[in-house]
């Protein structure tokens, strides 16, 4: 891949998403990073931003080039670095590709770039995240599904909240059930016929047991095409859009509002 060209403004911006307070590395973190990566590092007890800064400049100065600058990121995004703090891993990875995606690159959550759509502007992911908002609320989208369409998910485009609404699912059913299962296993134990721990109804016909088996279908038929997919696929293989994202979320929606009425049975113990 070549790299696009980084202005001073946006290699102090991706400085700021790799030293933030909050969820950036330490000062000796970056001390460890900057020395491994042949990277100057003068001033060490300056502000972790202006400390990382600095080396960037020094380096680009130095090559003419951000190509290592690049190289210092996706060593920063090594997915090995998410078993140690998943939730800081993936805020720094989320703040580092608003700014990249204004390049039209992103680091996927294999530490590896990837072209994707160009941003026209910092107000893009806000405008997308209010106009999806907007639609699902039209039609009367289910809570779970809306706290699936936030900026940090339309940050990587459509694809990040439809593959977490679909795992919504598997979540509200462990919550309403407290089954340590996942995916298939989870889905087809909490909705037996024969030993339920959510009802549909009644289960007291033939014809109400067949409800229960088709709204278990339903259920698997999402996680089958679009949880499972999505986890294991290449994005390239299984893009989306926002028409298909509004449709898919909607299906979603109709899932979790029947699972509003659904009664639930028994807990696991």
């Amino acid at each position: 891949m070549k790299f696009p060209d980084l202005s001073q403004a946006e290699i102090l911006a991706i400085s700021k998403a790799l030293a933030d307070t909050e969820y950036g590395f330490t000062g000796s973190e970056l001390e460890v990073l900057l020395k491994q990566y042949d990277f100057a590092d003068e001033n060490p007890t300056m502000t972790k931003y202006k400390r990382l800064y600095n080396s960037f400049v020094e380096r680009y100065n130095r090559e003419k080039s951000c190509n290592s600058i690049y190289m210092f990121i996706q060593k920063c995004m090594d997915p090995a670095r998410g078993l140690v703090d998943e939730e800081k891993y993936a805020k720094r990875r989320m703040e580092t590709n608003k700014i990249l995606m204004l390049k039209g690159i992103e680091i996927d959550d294999g530490g590896n770039f990837r072209t994707v759509q160009k941003a026209q502007g910092v107000s893009e992911v806000t405008r997308r995240t209010r106009e999806l908002r907007q639609k699902l609320y039209g039609y009367g989208a289910h809570q779970y599904v809306l706290q699936c369409c936030k900026e940090e998910l339309l940050a990587e485009d459509y694809f990040h909240a439809v593959q977490e609404a679909a795992k919504s699912l598997c979540d509200r059913v462990r919550e309403m059930t407290g089954l340590p299962e996942d995916g298939n296993e989870l889905i087809q134990t909490a909705f037996s016929n024969k030993n339920p721990y959510i009802a549909f109804n009644s289960l007291r016909t033939s014809s109400e047991q067949n409800q229960q088996n088709g709204f278990k279908e339903m259920i698997l038929g999402i996680i089958h095409m679009v949880r499972n997919v999505t986890a294991h696929e290449l994005r390239i293989r299984w893009d989306i859009d926002e028409a298909a994202a509004v449709e898919m979320l909607q299906q979603i929606s109709f899932l979790h509002k029947y699972l509003d009425q659904c009664i639930v049975v028994k807990k696991y113990m």
